[in-house]
């Protein structure tokens, strides 16, 4: 199955906890990302910067001072004011809580990504920063060819998994949709052949039709 590390970007654009404001704008226009991770010298992420926390500042300028705030209105929360005032990354970033491994697999990033409503993922290994994965590079894997994923049910399903007499079965692709036909030996393995066809990155649907010979599943079954 694929996973974060297969698809995600490695290069990823960094900043220092004592960046100042206007640089961090600098940084974020500069490259078209949405949000940098504020690292420090050992690659440790202590947080994270987006254009929300720096858009705060420009979004209360018109604000008229409140009390015990002499810069900006007394209706903003404490991490409202925080933001507004801040002048370094590290007075502006947010909790970098929205991350991932390199193992984990696509499905689970997506369900992430749309479950807490975020454009991207920091990748970690050993709490260190390796990657980021966005929504685009998810979706990514929906532009394989209709080829490629015949190739892939093919090997990782009937060669490496159910090592299935290939005569005895077929995958036919078809603008993602994978029509699985034939015949194999146990009842189980039809239903693991649809599982790991699903699995597989860029499939749309699976359409199983595939028959069996026995009921049951095999003595010491290597699908995994």
């Amino acid at each position: 199955m694929t996973t974060v590390g297969d698809v995600m970007t490695r290069e990823v654009i960094t900043v220092a906890p004592e960046l100042p404001f206007k640089d961090l704008v600098q940084v974020i226009v500069t490259h078209g990302v949405s949000a940098v991770p504020v690292v420090t010298p050992d690659g440790a992420v202590i947080g994270v910067v987006t254009e929300a926390d720096l858009l705060c500042r420009q979004a209360h300028e018109d604000d008229v001072p409140g009390a015990g705030c002499p810069h900006f209105a007394g209706h903003l929360t404490k991490e409202d004011w925080r933001k507004a005032a801040g002048q370094t990354a590290a007075t502006l970033m947010s909790t970098a809580s929205d991350t991932t491994s390199p193992a984990a697999t696509l499905p689970a990033v997506a369900r992430l990504l749309t479950q807490n409503n975020v454009r991207r993922l920091f990748v970690l290994q050993d709490e260190k920063l390796v990657g980021v994965i966005a929504r685009r590079d998810v979706l990514r894997s929906f532009l394989r060819t209709d080829d490629d994923l015949q190739s892939d049910v093919d090997r990782t399903v009937f060669d490496e998994a159910l090592h299935a007499n290939r005569n005895n079965v077929r995958a036919s692709v078809e603008h993602g949709v994978v029509l699985l036909t034939g015949r194999l030996e146990y009842e189980a393995d039809v239903a693991t052949a649809e599982r790991m066809t699903r699995a597989v990155a860029g499939v749309v649907d699976v359409r199983n039709r595939m028959d069996f010979v026995w009921t049951g599943h095999r003595a010491h079954s290597t699908a995994t």
